[in-house]
C-alpha cells in the first residue's frame, strides 16, 4: 500500500502549536484564506508560525493567470473549501508545497489532490497535489457553524453510494479498482455512523482524501451523487455536502436492486432527518423537475469523465426517477 498522503497529521485542541516546528524550514510563507477568517485568527496564525504571512484573500486568486505572489517558499491553506481550493491550485502551479489548515470540517477536500473550480455557473474538479500537513486545530473547527459539520457529514455518508456504484463500474465496465483504497474509504464512512465526535469526522475527511491521492483519482469518493451536485449547483445554493448527501438515497435506490451495497436509502434517510441534513426537495428549496433536470445533467457529466453510472446501469428513466423520488419522500 502507497503511504502517498500528508507526512504530518495533527487533530487536536492546539494543533496549530505544530507549525512552529513545521515552519522552521520556510521564511516566506503565503497563508491564503477569506476575510472573516484573517480578521479572526491572523494574530494566532501568525504567532505559531513564528513569523509573519503574506496573505491572500481567496476571492481574489484567479488560478491559471499571472498574479503576483513574490518570493514565496510554502503556502498555507487556513479556512473553508475555498481557501484550501486556492492554495491548492497555487501550490500547483509554482511547485511550492502547501500545508492545509481547515477551520471548518465541511468537505473531504482537506486532505485531496483535487481542487473544485467554478466555470459557468458549475463546479468541476482539478488535480492538484496534496498536503505536506494537515493542521486540524479543534478548538477552532469546533467554532464553525454547525451547518458546516453537517456538509463534512454529508461528504462522508454519500460513500455509501460511491463506493458501491465504484463497484458496480469495476465488475461490469472493468473500472480501475483498488480492494485496499476501498477499504480504506469504507473504513472512514463506517466510522461516522459509530462515532459522532469531530476528530472522528476529520480523520475520515483525511482518509478519503488520501484514498483518492493513493488511487489518483476521486473516483472511490465521488460518483452520481456527486455529479448531480455538480449540475444542481445551476439552481440550489445549499453547501456541496449537502446536495451530495440528498442525491444519494436516490442513488442507493438502485444500487440495492444490483446487490452492490446493503445500505438502505431508507436508512440514510434517516440518519440525515436524525441530525437536521435537508432530505425534501422543499427543505432544497428546489422543484422535483429541477432535480430530475440535474439528475439527467449528472448523467451526462458522469458519461464525459468515462464514468459508469447506476442510473444507466438500471435504465432509469424521467417516469422512474419520479416514481422513486415519492417512494422516497423527498
Amino acid at each position: 500500500m502507497s503511504s502517498k498522503g500528508p507526512k504530518i497529521i495533527a487533530i487536536e485542541d492546539g494543533a496549530l502549536d505544530e507549525l512552529e516546528t513545521l515552519m522552521k524550514k520556510y521564511t516566506n510563507p503565503i497563508c491564503v484564506t477569506d476575510d472573516l477568517i484573517r480578521s479572526e485568527y491572523s494574530e494566532l496564525l501568525e504567532k505559531a508560525v513564528g513569523k509573519p504571512c503574506k496573505w491572500l484573500i481567496s476571492s481574489t486568486y484567479r488560478a491559471n493567470t499571472n498574479t503576483v505572489l513574490g518570493n514565496i517558499d510554502i503556502v498555507l491553506g487556513f479556512g473553508g473549501g475555498s481557501s484550501l481550493d486556492v492554495a491548492k491550485l497555487i501550490s500547483r502551479d509554482t511547485g511550492i508545497d502547501w500545508i492545509s489548515i481547515p477551520t471548518a470540517a465541511s468537505h473531504d477536500g482537506i486532505a485531496s489532490e483535487v481542487a473544485s473550480v467554478s466555470h459557468n455557473g458549475y463546479r468541476y474538479s482539478e488535480k492538484c497535489k496534496g498536503p505536506l500537513a494537515v493542521i486540524a486545530d479543534t478548538s477552532i473547527i469546533s467554532k464553525a457553524p454547525p451547518r458546516l459539520r453537517l456538509a463534512g457529514l454529508g461528504d462522508i455518508i454519500c460513500k455509501t453510494s460511491s463506493l458501491a456504484e465504484w463497484k458496480l463500474a469495476h465488475e461490469v465496465q472493468n473500472e480501475p479498482f483498488d480492494a485496499e483504497v476501498y477499504s480504506i474509504v469504507m473504513k472512514a464512512l463506517e466510522s461516522v455512523f459509530k462515532s459522532n465526535r469531530l476528530e472522528t469526522l476529520i480523520s475520515a475527511q483525511i482518509d478519503a482524501g488520501r484514498a483518492m491521492s493513493i488511487f489518483g483519482s476521486s473516483r472511490p469518493c465521488s460518483g452520481t451523487e456527486h455529479a448531480i451536485s455538480h449540475a444542481l449547483d445551476k439552481v440550489c445554493a445549499d453547501l456541496h455536502g449537502l446536495q451530495v448527501a440528498f442525491a444519494t438515497p436516490i442513488c442507493l435506490h438502485y444500487l440495492q436492486e444490483t446487490g452492490c451495497t446493503e445500505y438502505k436509502p431508507g436508512d440514510i434517510m434517516g440518519f440525515m432527518l436524525d441530525r437536521g441534513m435537508p432530505t425534501t426537495l422543499v427543505e432544497m428549496q428546489i422543484t422535483a423537475d429541477q432535480f430530475l433536470d440535474s439528475i439527467h445533467h449528472g448523467l451526462q457529466i458522469m458519461e464525459k469523465r468515462g464514468r459508469y453510472s447506476v442510473l444507466k446501469h438500471m435504465h432509469a428513466d424521467t417516469n422512474s426517477l419520479r416514481t422513486v423520488l415519492v417512494e422516497l419522500g423527498y
